[in-house]
């Protein structure tokens, strides 16, 4: 595992732990699909650096359908914004399985990018949480 990689994990497993400990409801399901769907990929990579990896794309597909059945539940802006961020880590599969000239470092350079607004998203959806629970 590279050293990028590991500090995004537990960038990850930090916010996402607080969002499951001190969130509310939209916040929990929220860094529990993330969470998930770390896990999910580390598990399921395939390490070929020549061909796309449809078992990610599942995955990021769930997430995504998470996401989005999330942001319809609560309805609160954040869900929508990181929904949003996952669609585009979506699109990012299907621009390289489709265009043989969008290399796979595009891939990754787009998945890193956009998890890193999917995690600020839920850190926001946290404090609001925590900040609507400390005014009542």
């Amino acid at each position: 595992m590279q050293l990028h990689t590991l500090i995004s994990l537990i960038l990850a497993v930090l916010i996402c732990g607080l969002a499951m400990w001190r969130g509310d409801q939209a916040a929990r399901w929220s860094g529990a699909a993330l969470l998930a769907s770390w896990v999910g990929s580390l598990l399921v990579y395939r390490h070929d650096p020549h061909n796309a990896d449809y078992g990610m794309l599942a995955i990021d597909v769930l997430t995504l359908v998470a996401f989005v059945w999330i942001s319809m539940r609560t309805r609160r802006i954040w869900t929508l914004v990181a929904a949003a961020f996952m669609a585009i880590i979506v699109a990012s599969h299907l621009a390289v399985m489709i265009d043989l000239r969008v290399t796979l470092g595009t891939l990754w350079i787009s998945m890193a990018m956009w998890s890193y607004g999917l995690l600020a998203c839920i850190a926001f959806g946290t404090w609001a949480a925590c900040r609507d629970r400390a005014a009542i």
